[in-house]
């Protein structure tokens, strides 16, 4: 008899739990739909190494598509529209929006890096660090290095993109390269500094082992014998570098 009453007893406290917890959430749910959004709370991630976007530039892009927040009811806006619209912007890589108890949107974004630029007799464009082209923006002025001549987007974005990101990351070759030139997929060259010396690849593939080479020679051999004797210096042949003096 004792243990019925107690389940019944517990029954009617879940019971009565569950509709206060059901109570709150619908109160809540009405007061932050009626909440008015008082500001916008914008976090930059990578802000203090780069700046590509400014809020100024975001907010405005929002007053644009009618999608500024502040001073609406909650229930008039979509922070997913909001999201959208921000990830949309060439300069951003990924965002989050979201609306606090209190009325403040808070979105979170970090932008797009470009790794290298691209040049060619028909246009200009970067490709970021994930492999996709963006829009040449003023507001990048960090030196990258630049490829030129016959490549085309998947060139561009694919193998030259690989190497340019190794060369970055390379401690011997990062300083040392200047630009990239592509006369054909099976002709490139690369031109060194300070000298301007120009290094064949040929083809694209195989670069790291063309370019390990290249350094054990000028550590090794070149750096004796005064290698800036040379106006090109050619890895295009198998466990071979030829040297072209300059005339």
């Amino acid at each position: 008899m004792r243990i019925n009453v107690k389940i019944v007893l517990l029954s009617i406290i879940a019971a009565l739990l569950l509709a206060y917890l059901v109570g709150v959430a619908v109160w809540s749910n009405r007061r932050v739909r009626t909440t008015t959004c008082t500001a916008i709370e914008w976090t930059i991630t990578d802000s203090t190494r780069r700046q590509y976007v400014t809020e100024n530039e975001l907010a405005n892009l929002l007053r644009e598509q009618d999608l500024y927040p502040v001073g609406k009811k909650a229930n008039k806006i979509s922070t997913q529209r909001i999201e959208n619209a921000i990830i949309m912007h060439p300069m951003v890589r990924r965002a989050q929006c979201y609306m606090t108890s209190s009325g403040v949107i808070c979105i979170r974004l970090s932008q797009r890096i470009p790794i290298l630029r691209v040049v060619t007799a028909d246009e200009s464009y970067f490709v970021d660090s994930d492999r996709l082209r963006m829009p040449i923006r003023e507001s990048v002025t960090t030196p990258l290095l630049s490829v030129v001549g016959l490549v085309n987007t998947e060139m561009a974005t694919g193998e030259l993109a690989d190497m340019v990101l190794w060369v970055s990351h390379h401690r011997y070759w990062r300083e040392k390269i200047e630009n990239i030139h592509v006369v054909n997929p099976r002709y490139v060259y690369l031109v060194q500094r300070p000298d301007e010396t120009k290094i064949i690849l040929g083809e694209v593939h195989g670069y790291a082992h063309k370019l390990r080479k290249l350094q054990t020679l000028y550590e090794e051999g070149f750096e004796k014998i005064g290698w800036r004797t040379y106006s090109e210096i050619d890895l295009r042949y198998h466990n071979q570098v030829v040297g072209r003096n300059k005339e």
